[in-house]
């Protein structure tokens, strides 16, 4: 199962609903993020204007493709850039501004390990498959009512450890929020 996993499929697992009372492994519900320093409205924006030249330079960025995506797994593909690397190190960033559903979607049990953080001042959470330390690190970060950006980093091949993904997803996140707030 590692293995399909990380072979670059895209998207993210889908958290599985319950009726079961939260366990401790759960996330800090809603009402205790932080308030947003600023709501970005993702509405109209092109995915791929989300890194500038320089920002794609300085993550080593060579290629921008536009694909809507179902990061959520819901079959409501949301606006996506897969930025991708090429060089020495191949890997990629798929930035996704998803519309109609917030942050709270990752407080559910899940197969995933859900922790909260903030990047930028903004709430978020960051998320991986649990049980794998090869597959990806995603950030969710809470910009706007129902309205949150999320940013994937994918190895392709070897070379990245956990902590590195995670680091690489939490830079691109912090990125994209502060191309995100000059052009709203």
């Amino acid at each position: 199962m590692v293995a399909g996993c990380s072979s670059g499929e895209t998207g993210a697992p889908r958290p599985a609903t319950s009726n079961a009372p939260a366990t401790s492994d759960s996330v800090e519900p809603t009402a205790s993020k932080p308030p947003r320093p600023k709501e970005i409205k993702l509405d109209g924006i092109d995915p791929c204007a989300t890194f500038t030249t320089a920002q794609r330079s300085e993550l080593k960025i060579d290629e921008a493709q536009d694909k809507a995506l179902d990061v959520l797994n819901n079959e409501k593909p949301a606006p996506t850039c897969r930025y991708h690397a090429n060089g020495k190190a191949i890997f990629s960033y798929n930035v996704s501004l998803v519309s109609g559903e917030g942050i709270e979607y990752w407080e559910v049990d899940s197969n995933l390990d859900v922790d909260a953080k903030t990047v930028a001042g903004f709430a978020a959470y960051q998320y991986k498959l649990s049980g794998t330390s090869d597959a990806y690190c995603s950030y969710a970060v809470d910009v706007a009512d129902k309205q949150q950006l999320i940013v994937q980093f994918f190895p392709i091949g070897e070379g990245f450890t956990q902590d590195q993904m995670c680091q690489n997803a939490a830079k691109g996140a912090e990125l994209a929020l502060a191309t995100l707030q000059t052009l709203k």
